[in-house]
This record gives structure tokens, sequence and C-alpha cells, in this order.
């Protein structure tokens, strides 16, 4: 039977197997395969079987902001499936502050890009197919501070960015404003929200210590007054903000570092000592810098929240931050000089990833960023 007989069903069974690169060539075949690769169903389906192979074989690849000669040579998004980065991404067009991007997500292969201020432009980006799409100024432009939240709503199957920001203004009365906007990609508009805004409740959310989960955006958040802290979630589909409990630890420590991650399609934190966030401590001449990681997994059961501790990990010298999971439960984490290693949390083995151009060298390169990633064929272009 030649290829072009072959049933709607049949092709589709076929190309859903093969890989993003490859299927972006096959879009030139005919008009048929091209509109099959391109339709919502095809892209959903291919997807979620990448994604589900990839957590099954340890075959994800990782997205990661990295530095070209210790800093010095500029900033580059990098595709990283093994020990070594693989492919850069050009993303010198968006007009983004590279050196200090931060990057939301992913969802379903999309990632948002921006540096959480005012002036700074937000793109949504696939960088599978190397797609970027710069968003409009969002109508509230002269805040001060600034929170973006970055997810997926599949009943209206749609990408959406949530931003709250305060204003203050001085003249003739000093008077703080609050807002909350929302971008939809199918309509490339911002909207303003009736939803009250973190910031309202007397809540502020950290930009250093969120994630992505199931669509939803969640931040770590202290109460201003009582310094108690929270998860701030932002419910995609609802539009709205909601309150949960943190692991009850975080209410006696107020000063290890707190880090909201994914692991094992759970909601996980991983709790770990920053001692220099404390300039009262006194560290004797002796003191070691090891440091061990303890990892909390969140139980959602109907309307009850609660944490349970699955791993402690550690101690480990000369690991500085705590970096995120990959789909497979490996912990990734930051040493001293800027590099990678991952931990299998089953059998203990510990690999190092050669992530920046210079691994020696003082100053260290600051941050990296680490996101486990799946490719994907889904377009910022146009709303699939």
């Amino acid at each position: 039977m030649a290829i072009e007989n072959l049933s709607e069903d049949l092709l589709m069974e076929i190309l859903w197997r093969l890989p993003v690169k490859s299927l972006l060539q096959l879009k030139s075949v005919c008009k048929n395969w091209y509109a099959l690769i391109q339709s919502p169903n095809f892209v959903y389906l291919h997807h979620d079987r990448a994604a589900s192979i990839a957590a099954a074989e340890n075959t994800d690849c990782l997205l990661v902001k990295r530095f070209l000669n210790g800093g010095e040579g500029g900033v580059t998004l990098s595709f990283v499936p093994n020990e070594t980065p693989v492919e850069d991404i050009d993303i010198s067009s968006t007009g983004l502050d590279i050196k200090h991007l931060q990057i939301l997500g992913p969802c379903n292969g999309v990632v948002c890009l921006t540096r959480f201020s005012s002036s700074s432009p937000i793109v949504l980006c696939n960088p599978s197919i190397k797609e970027f799409r710069v968003l409009p100024e969002p109508s509230y432009k002269n805040d001060h501070m600034c929170n973006l939240g970055f997810g997926f709503d599949p009943y209206m199957n749609d990408y959406k960015v949530v931003r709250f920001a305060v204003m203050s203004t001085d003249l003739p009365i000093r008077h703080i404003d609050e807002r909350v906007e929302m971008y939809d990609l199918s309509k490339d508009s911002w909207r303003e929200l009736d939803a009250e805004s973190p910031v309202v409740s007397g809540f502020t959310c950290f930009n250093d210590s969120y994630a992505s989960w199931n669509g939803d955006f969640f931040w770590y958040a202290y109460h201003k007054h009582g310094g108690s802290p929270v998860i701030m979630a932002f419910r995609m589909s609802d539009e709205a903000f909601e309150e949960m409990p943190v692991p009850e630890v975080c209410l006696l420590d107020q000063h290890s570092e707190k880090k909201l991650f994914v692991l094992d399609n759970s909601l996980a934190m991983v709790i770990y000592p920053n001692w220099w966030s404390n300039p009262f401590v006194f560290l004797p001449e002796e003191f070691s810098l090891e440091k061990s990681f303890d990892i909390w997994v969140m139980n959602e059961e109907d309307v009850e929240v609660s944490w349970t501790k699955k791993f402690t990990i550690g101690p480990f010298q000369q690991l500085d931050w705590a970096l995120g999971f990959r789909l497979n439960g490996e912990f990734l984490v930051e040493s001293g000089y800027g590099q990678m290693m991952s931990y299998n949390l089953n059998t203990q083995e510990r690999k190092e990833y050669q992530v920046h151009d210079q691994v020696q060298g003082w100053p260290p390169p600051p941050n990296i960023q680490v996101l486990p990633y799946t490719w994907s064929l889904v377009s910022v272009k146009r709303h699939n």
C-alpha cells in the first residue's frame, strides 16, 4: 500500500512516534500531512506520548540557562540531554535581559521568559521549534513590585500569564494601587481580573521560589505582618488565588532555603541550610560547608492538604543550591562553581554535568536555572 493511501488514523499512529525535528521536515511533504501534524489532537498526543516515554526511559531533556566563559561571554539557553549541552537557543531577538532571565514553566513544552520587572518584555517560547511570541505590554506599567505566573487552562485549552503589580503615587496624596491582570494566548491581549491580589490580602510572594504544576502556578509566600509562610496558588481555570499550608518545619525555621519544584507529578519543597541569610550566625573556624537537603512532597486529598518528608539527601560538600528534579526523579543541585550534579534518589548514584564553559575560577558564574523538558509541537505563533 502506498503511504499516501494510508488512513489518517494509521498515519497518525506512525507519525506521532517520530521526534519533533523529523515532523517539522515532514510538514512540507503535502497539505494533508501539514494539516495533521498541526492539528491540536496530534500535537497533544505527540507531547503526551513523549513525556510518558521520557519519564519511563530517562530520556527527558533539560532546558538550562547557562553562562559562557564564566559569565563574561554571555548567557544562553541550552538543551542538555546528558552530561553536556548539545544545542543553544538564540533569544537575543526578544529584547530580554538575558543575564537576569527567569524561566517559568514548562507547560506542554511552552515556557515563559521574563525578568520580573516592569521594564522587561514577557515572552512565550517553545524552544523545541524555536518559536517566540513577545507579549503586548500590560496596561499597568509603572509598578515597583511585580509577580508573574504562567500556566495552562485545560478547559479553555489556553495558555495564560497572570501578573499582579503594585504602584505607589506620591502626588498629591500617597496612594497604593494594586491590580491583577491576565494574558490569554488565544486573544493575545491583557485583561484585568476581579481576583484579590495576594498583596491586597497581606502576602509577599517570592520570585525565587515558585513552580508550575498541573497547569497552575505556585509561589512560596510570607504574610507581611505575622511573618507566617504559606503557599500561594493561582488556579488558571478558576482565575483565582488560593492559600495552601506549608510543611510545619517552615513555621519554625525562618532562615533555611525553601524551594518549590515538581517531583513525580506532585508539588514538592526542598528545604536546606542557608547560613549566609542570617548575619547573626557565628561560624567557627572548623565549620564545614556540608549541606543536607530535605525533600517534602504535598499530599492533596479532597480539600485537605498535608506534607510528608520523603527523603533526606546528604550531607554533601560544596553543593549550594537545589535546582529541581528530572522527570525520572533525579535530584539536581548546583555546586559552588556553578556546575550541576544529579543524584538518583533510589540508587544514590551521582553524575556531574559540564554546564558552563568554565568550571574553575573566581568569581564563580551566577546561579543557573534548570527545567525538565519534553519536546513539543505547540505553537505560540498561533494558538493550538
